[in-house]
């Protein structure tokens, strides 16, 4: 059964709504369907988050170039938080790659488009 244009909005709409954190981590194991988050939290940032159309979405974040750490980032977590609930933590996509030492040399900025399909 195919999910309706207005069904796919939907999608777009609530995801726009709901992530509102994007975690940068250390952790460096393989990103799977079944991760529950960032295995090594190290910086929680607030993304932009655009619907580009009726099926998709960008998302973009950045680590500041006063940010710094001893260890290399591996990995990156879209999540939503509730705002009166700390507790009520839902991890959306987690991404794996390269390592990347982060200093007050660099700045990191994360893009990724989200897309729903019918």
């Amino acid at each position: 059964m195919p999910l309706l244009n207005q069904g796919t909005r939907y999608v777009i709409d609530t995801l726009k709504s709901r992530i509102n954190e994007v975690v940068f981590g250390f952790g460096g194991t393989l990103a799977s369907q079944d991760d529950t988050g960032a295995a090594q939290p190290a910086i929680v940032v607030t993304p932009i988050v655009r619907v580009i159309d009726d099926h998709s979405l960008s998302v973009e974040a950045k680590v500041p170039l006063s940010t710094t750490f001893t260890s290399p980032l591996k990995e990156v977590v879209l999540q939503y938080k509730n705002p009166s609930d700390s507790t009520d933590t839902t991890a959306i996509a987690r991404y794996t790659y390269d390592s990347i030492t982060k200093s007050n040399n660099n700045e990191i900025v994360f893009s990724a488009i989200i897309e729903v399909r019918p």
